[in-house]
């Protein structure tokens, strides 16, 4: 266990972050002390610790950045880097992602790369002598930043519509999402309905009034289709429409003919039908309540109809690389325009965090997302987006790959943070991008579906107000 300190509390969450994450990779007990100190032109920090005798360790850093909020940022990269090199000078544990910490890596490199002058040399050395992110990990991110190029936002005027539908047939094991299992929450859906098209009417007209292009809906969840045909219809129905239609249908005990022919009537283009695993061990212990043959029944009366997204879940309870290895497999044999590939999450909520599960470790981590990308990549799928998350087995990342031309744009929006995002529904955060300030600001709902009921008149006023 690491002892950590620093002399700014302000800094101390941030860099936890990163202490976590060789904590747990490191055996006994030791203190890091990181004191700092600054100039208007340099940044110097002395690491000290008593698992080598007289450790102190001192780094100065060239100071560039101009403003309160962008000295802040630097200041905290420069104590990651600091903080990092030292442990691995003191345990010899290197980490894939090196310092990073963020979620959004390509966010990173591409604003590195779209001005080095800050930086003083290209986002490929900033992530290498920098950072220390793996050759590999830079090869991903790089050809991710390079499929999403032509795709990325263009115009503050474009923007996406998000809507969400927190219900589900069962709840998973390892998800922490707001989601409620339908069996004990039937009662809400309707009222819930009712609340969600108030809100979505008042989205029509903000798009209506300010002559907004949506580039992208997207319904999710939750198990959007788990509410029922009539239901989804009637939410569906008030939706605006958009070159990319998005439900998330991902437990395929939900999909069936009368459901997919719903769908195509809105326009519908893209689904998710979601295996996580082809184990149905595995299936059974989480709490999914399906079988891998009901994958291949939802996916036929998809295929072809619209683009299909397929997530894996590396690193899921007792399954093994074989387990893994066998789920990539099968979905490369499907053939789905887009495969997501998830490393296992562990966070607070989850029945998998409650009951204290423990993953295998990063060694069967690495070699389960190493194989999904050397296979979806050799059978012509490209990544596109990605994100990291605390508590990843492993300290890795969530990748989605896509044949060639049916990338999700939605997903690009949403992880690189250049589009405006209108939200409905109950843990709906709305996003408003201001391009010339590099700015988003936010306005969340309430999260829980029975608060967003009894508040739904506050909600509208407040999203009201938020996109004046």
């Amino acid at each position: 266990m690491i002892h950590f300190t620093c002399c700014n509390e302000e800094y101390a969450g941030d860099l936890m972050e990163l202490i976590r994450l060789f904590d747990s990779r490191v055996d006994g007990e030791f203190s890091l002390d990181v004191n700092y100190s600054r100039s208007a032109r340099a940044f110097s920090v002395t690491v000290r610790s008593d698992k080598l005798e007289n450790f102190s360790k001192k780094f100065i850093y060239p100071v560039k950045a101009d403003g309160d909020l962008l000295r802040k940022r630097e200041e905290k990269r420069f104590l990651k880097m600091a903080i990092y090199n030292s442990l691995v000078f003191l345990t010899g544990v290197r980490l894939p992602y090196g310092c990073l910490t963020g979620i959004r890596p390509t966010k990173l490199y591409a604003e590195i790369e779209s001005s080095p002058e800050m930086y003083g040399k290209s986002a490929r050395e900033v992530f290498e002598e920098d950072y220390d992110v793996s050759p590999r990990k830079i090869e991903l991110i790089e050809r991710i930043v390079e499929v999403q190029k032509p795709l990325r936002n263009k115009s503050e005027r474009d923007m996406d519509a998000f809507v969400f539908i927190p219900f589900c047939p069962t709840r998973c094991a390892y998800c922490s999402f707001v989601s409620l299992p339908l069996d004990k929450q039937k009662k809400l859906v309707s009222p819930y309905v009712d609340c969600l098209l108030r809100e979505l009417e008042q989205t029509n007209e903000l798009i209506k009034s300010k002559n907004i292009h949506i580039r992208s809906v997207y319904i999710g969840g939750g198990t959007p289709t788990s509410i029922g045909v009539d239901n989804l219809d009637k939410i569906l129905s008030h939706c605006h429409s958009a070159p990319e239609f998005t439900v998330e249908a991902g437990r395929p005990d939900t999909i069936d003919r009368e459901m997919v022919e719903m769908l195509l009537s809105h326009g519908v283009n893209r689904i998710s039908v979601n295996p996580q695993t082809f184990n149905d061990a595995t299936l059974e212990l989480i709490g999914r309540k399906h079988r891998a043959r009901d994958i291949y029944n939802a996916y036929a009366l998809v295929k072809g109809k619209m683009d299909v997204n397929m997530d894996l879940i590396a690193m899921l309870p007792n399954e093994t690389f074989d387990d893994f290895k066998r789920s990539v497999d099968m979905s490369c044999a499907l053939a789905p325009e887009n495969i997501t590939v998830h490393t296992l999450y562990m966070k607070k909520g989850s029945r998998l965090k409650n009951e204290g599960f423990e993953d295998a470790g990063f060694d069967l981590a690495s070699r389960m997302v190493d194989y999904a990308y050397d296979k979806l990549s050799a059978a012509g799928y490209k990544p596109y987006y990605m994100y990291r998350q605390k508590y990843t087995s492993g300290n890795l990342e969530n990748v989605g790959y896509s044949k060639p031309g049916h990338e999700c744009v939605y997903n690009i929006d949403i992880m690189e943070e250049d589009t405006s995002i209108i939200a409905s529904g109950a843990n709906a955060i709305s996003k408003k991008w201001e391009a010339d300030k590099n700015l988003i600001t936010r306005c969340a709902n309430y999260k829980e579906p029975l608060e967003y009921i009894k508040n739904i008149d506050l909600m509208l006023s407040r999203q009201a107000d938020f996109w004046k």
